[in-house]
């Protein structure tokens, strides 16, 4: 009887801290980039906002508390503030999740942190797509190294009981081709401030999955991006309804219809085996680096 009352009260317990659990998303979506005119020099029109669409009312049925930004609203200033507002709104124990479904770029590392040296941009609604001296000087990219800062306050702020999900449904390299059959995210063209040109060694990187190291006190972590940091990101069509979307997001959208996204990382496999039977990403790795 003893154990039986002792189990029941561990039961009620945990139900408490999972209710008591915060749960919190940011979803940045990009599709209209101003560029009507489909002008190579600008950044091209993709379909962010069909992401937004699938994945906003999915977390919010999950009990999320869910912060998004659109188009023109997601500067690189306003995507910084809403980094530092769920990193301020962040309590021990909770959930984050952070999705960026937009254009990605290779950036000319200058403070040598990068072996292939490039460092991995994400580019927000003002971020320009070449380098000007005196003008846009790169400003506005959200560097990797920049993004890597506010996931490990967000990181100290949960704590080990938390988790820290962070989706990158970008390319950091490929083709900007809007045609029927391309659909891509990203761009051959780097951003580079001595003039240096991005020349990729594909063979370089043969692993899908990397270590990511945690220091005491901080929550666990998983990056999910798309592909590779050499391979073009390619949107997928959903036969039902023609719509194109980011391929990381609609396989996130699937899953949620029977997982929940929890501290419980299995849900992430799932995404990661529908992806590998989508003929159209034959040539694209999901990539995920975990603390786990």
């Amino acid at each position: 009887m003893k154990k039986r009352i002792i189990a029941i009260c561990f039961g009620l317990l945990s139900i408490l801290f999972t209710m008591a659990q915060g749960k919190r998303a940011l979803i940045v979506r990009i599709s209209d980039y101003g560029n009507e005119r489909e002008d190579p020099n600008m950044w091209a029109n993709i379909s962010g906002a069909n992401d937004v669409d699938l994945l906003v009312p999915q977390f919010k049925k999950q009990g999320y508390k869910v912060t998004s930004l659109k188009d023109q609203q997601a500067t690189k200033a306003a995507i910084v503030k809403g980094l530092e507002a769920i990193s301020s709104a962040s309590a021990k124990g909770d959930i984050v999740y952070l999705h960026f479904s937009m254009h990605g770029q290779p950036v000319e590392d200058m403070d040598g942190d990068e072996a292939d040296g490039w460092d991995e941009a994400l580019i927000p609604y003002d971020a320009k797509k070449q380098y000007e001296k005196g003008g846009y000087e790169g400003q506005n990219h959200l560097i990797d190294d920049e993004l890597a800062l506010y996931c490990d306050r967000i990181r100290k702020k949960i704590g080990p009981s938390g988790m820290l999900y962070v989706v990158l449904d970008a390319c950091h390299s490929g083709s900007s081709s809007r045609g029927d059959d391309d659909h891509e995210r990203g761009t051959k063209k780097a951003f580079s401030r001595s003039g240096k040109l991005y020349d990729v060694d594909r063979t370089r990187e043969t692993n899908d999955y990397f270590k990511v190291a945690t220091v005491k006190g901080q929550s666990p972590v998983m990056y999910l991006e798309a592909c590779r940091s050499y391979q073009v990101n390619k949107e997928v069509r959903d036969p039902s309804t023609n719509v194109w979307y980011g391929s990381l997001s609609y396989y996130i959208n699937q899953i949620m219809n029977t997982f929940s996204i929890t501290t419980d990382t299995q849900w992430v496999k799932q995404v990661q085996e529908r992806m590998a039977t989508n003929p159209r990403l034959r040539k694209q790795n999901m990539v995920i680096e975990s603390s786990k």
